[in-house]
Formats: C-alpha cells, structure tokens, sequence
C-alpha cells in the first residue's frame, strides 16, 4: 500500500504528472521513429500521441513562470551577496522564464486566443530553454566538483555523488534535445529516434527523483 500512495501523491503532484507525460511523448516519439519505414499508418499514430501528449504538457505549463517571477524576487532581496554560482541560477531562472511564457504565448496563439506570431513565440521560447538547459549543466557540473570539498563520509558521498550525476544527466538529455531546436551546431542532426531516447531518458530521470522525494 507504500507504494500505491506514494503514486497517489505523485499523480496529485503537477511536475509529478508532467514528467510523466514527458516520458510517455517521448517514448510514443521512440515507437513513432521505430515504424516510419515499416509501418507508416502506425508510425502516424504514434507521431499524434506524442504531439497530443505535447499538447497537454503545454496547457498544464499554463503560468508556471509566476513562480520563476516570485524565484528572482528571492534573488532581487539578496542581490549584494551574491556570488558566481547564485548568477548561473539565476540564468538558469530566466531561461526557464522565457521558456514556459514562450510555450504559453504559442499555444495560446495556435488557437487564436492571442494574435501574435506563433513561429516566433516558438522560436524565442526554444531560444531560452536550451539556455536554461545549458546554465542547469554548467550548475551540475559546478556541485559535483565542489563535492569532495564537504568532506562526507563514504556512504553520504556515494548517495549524493549518485543523485548529482542522475540531475546531470538528466539536464544533459535535455540540453542535447533543445540544442537540435536551436540549431547552433548545423551538423548536429540527431533522428527522432534519438531526441525520443534522450527525452525519455530525462523524464524518467525526474520521475525517478519526484518519486525518492516522497514520504
């Protein structure tokens, strides 16, 4: 019963859900890429679940970045003590800003809500999430450098060395996807196979931590 609660909780929970979904789109986006020589009806069925799936991320992301918003007020009070880690933070807060209120804007005008240009929306909110991404690696990277500094025993440095390099990876899976958005490096060309494997890879990642954090 431990554990059917604790899936109660995870379901009550929205990011809980929604690396859920993440990992559901793109294991859909796996099936999707597998079909499309064999089976291209298949492969189209799996291509609509995975953009539904999409669909459903986007609307319940719907003004998440008030909280971004209320993370660089924090910030904002503290701003004379802040050092070189705290300033990758705070790139990373505003990556994530521009992020979600770009999903929303674009949502919103896929279905004439708002009338400003889609394709645009698109591509400033792609710009700032992989930035996001980026800034969330350079942070891993940042504390499990410093992570012999603190000294711990064996056993507590093996569960926080094994929990740093799971959030590096995952961010990593995640920085790799959007780097395909943003196009940076031309030759960098990975299939829908790949981005599925590397989404689904960082959505059980986060499901895997959101389900340790429960009690």
């Amino acid at each position: 019963m431990e554990n059917v609660d604790k899936l109660i909780k995870l379901l009550s929970q929205t990011d809980g859900r929604d690396k859920l979904y993440k990992s559901g789109a793109n294991i859909a986006k796996i099936a999707a890429w597998s079909y499309s020589v064999s089976d291209p009806v298949a492969a189209k069925r799996w291509g609509a679940l995975a953009s539904s799936i999409g669909e459903g991320r986007s609307l319940m992301r719907m003004g998440k970045w008030t909280s971004n918003t209320q993370k660089l007020q924090g910030y904002s009070k503290k701003i004379a003590t802040i050092g070189q880690k705290e300033i990758l933070e705070i790139l990373r807060i505003i990556g994530d800003f521009g992020y979600v209120l770009g999903d929303n804007l674009q949502y919103l005008c896929k279905y004439k809500v708002l009338s400003f240009d889609q394709k645009t929306c698109a591509t400033n909110s792609k710009f700032f999430q992989f930035w996001g991404f980026f800034f969330a690696v350079i942070i891993d990277l940042w504390n499990l450098i410093l992570l012999p500094a603190k000294k711990l025993e064996a056993a507590a440095f093996a569960k926080e060395q094994k929990a740093l390099l799971l959030t590096f990876v995952k961010d990593l899976c995640d920085c790799l996807v959007t780097l395909n958005n943003v196009k940076y490096i031309p030759s960098y060309k990975p299939t829908q196979g790949v981005i599925g494997a590397l989404g689904a890879t960082s959505g059980c990642i986060a499901t895997y931590n959101n389900w340790n954090k429960l009690k």
